[in-house]
């Protein structure tokens, strides 16, 4: 079973507006609801894959309760969170243009006590499975528990529960000392680890190597419209992007991790796994929303997906 984790709750109101003008009036044009947070996109995109999942995490007053009920619609995932019925999860805005410009308005969200902390923990190792995978994307940085995400992977590690991390800043340079099965860095978070600035393909491919050093088996580097660098175990992958419309490219992250984590639960070959995420995070791409895709079509660009092996 994929399990994920979403500390950070949220609901986003996407506001479509022909164009931003600051000092003065914009007129919405139209408005959506979705899911935020990074975690909830993943169980969503495994969903709309086919694939059976769960979802962990912490959620305040109502606004956390039509956030359990939109992920309860999908049908195959399994809400686990940890819900209290006061105060309010987050609400983020996405300025939405017809140019595609897109711009994040978001709430800090509440602050998570350690008590809570603690039960979240315990609430996960009871929730999991040997074999399971696990993942844990977005900020953990709103607890009183230090690197929440390193209590996580200590919990389940002990069970073989394979730990997908996408996150940035300190929460990345701590996980990775857990030493979670995959990471997935972009180029300013490589950088971070590092501790100085990356910039060409030689210096990001030393930088993978460094991270795979320290026992992370899968590291992904996203570089935008250039695609990505891939290492698994002991070898390295560049894939290309694919050409496509593109209309929004937030979520188009969780998409990828999405396709990676699906790809590893099916045992199906690594470069098919990299065909599918690449697939996934293209299709969400032609997408206006920021959660969501075409079944469709992802299955169909991905017989587009150009690989080498490096």
């Amino acid at each position: 079973m994929i399990s994920t984790l979403t500390i950070n709750t949220a609901l986003d109101r996407l506001l479509f507006i022909q164009e931003l003008h600051k000092n003065s009036t914009n007129r919405i044009l139209k408005t959506e609801e979705v899911l935020g947070g990074k975690g909830t996109h993943v169980s969503i995109n495994l969903s709309q894959l086919g694939v059976p999942n769960r979802v962990f995490g912490v959620t305040f007053g109502e606004i956390g309760e039509r956030i359990g009920e939109i992920l309860r619609r999908r049908g195959n995932i399994d809400v686990r969170f940890l819900h209290y019925p006061d105060g309010n999860s987050r609400t983020n805005y996405a300025l939405i243009e017809q140019t595609n410009e897109c711009t994040l308005i978001t709430e800090k969200g509440r602050v998570i006590p350690a008590d809570i902390c603690e039960e979240l923990l315990d609430h996960i190792a009871e929730g999991t499975a040997p074999g399971d995978f696990m993942v844990l994307s977005g900020d953990a940085s709103n607890t009183e528990t230090p690197f929440f995400y390193n209590r996580v992977m200590e919990r389940v590690a002990a069970k073989g529960v394979r730990v997908f991390l996408d996150t940035s800043s300190h929460n990345l340079i701590e996980g990775i000392k857990a030493k979670p099965f995959l990471v997935k860095p972009n180029a300013d978070e490589l950088s971070q680890l590092a501790g100085k600035p990356i910039g060409d393909t030689q210096e990001i491919l030393g930088a993978m190597a460094d991270i795979a050093a320290q026992g992370v088996e899968v590291v992904a580097v996203s570089l935008g419209g250039e695609g990505s660098l891939v290492r698994y175990r002991d070898d390295t992958y560049r894939v290309e992007p694919l050409d496509v419309d593109v209309v929004n490219t937030i979520g188009c992250g969780d998409a990828y991790l999405s396709g990676m984590v699906c790809g590893f639960a099916q045992g199906l070959p690594f470069e098919d796994i990299l065909r599918l995420a690449c697939a996934v995070s293209a299709a969400t791409a032609e997408s206006e929303m920021t959660v969501g895709f075409d079944h469709g079509r992802a299955m169909a660009l991905r017989e587009r997906v150009v690989i080498r092996r490096l």
